[in-house]
């Protein structure tokens, strides 16, 4: 055996640390987490649930907004305006 098929053999692959945005997401159902939306607002609430789009479910929220601070039970945000969760950003 040559050193070439050594190497391959103990050669391990892993990611650049990148997650997928369904991993994100379920990883964090019962979290408090933060987003972002495209037009600016922040929402930081418990994550409770989603569905195969991505729109998700949260509760005790509070949308943030400059300086203004509205408190909401529970609301679903589409996917479509999800900017980041957390520090991922969402493509």
């Amino acid at each position: 055996m040559d050193d070439r098929e050594d190497y391959e053999q103990d050669e391990e692959y892993q990611s650049a640390g990148a997650e997928k945005p369904f991993d994100i997401v379920h990883n964090n159902i019962g979290e408090i987490v933060s987003l972002v939306l495209k037009d600016g607002r922040k929402i930081d609430g418990i994550l409770a649930g989603y569905d195969l789009e991505l729109n998700l479910v949260m509760e005790n929220v509070k949308i943030i907004r400059g300086e203004n601070v509205k408190e909401m039970g529970l609301i679903i945000i589409r996917r479509n305006n999800i900017l980041a969760i957390g520090d991922h950003v969402l493509t």
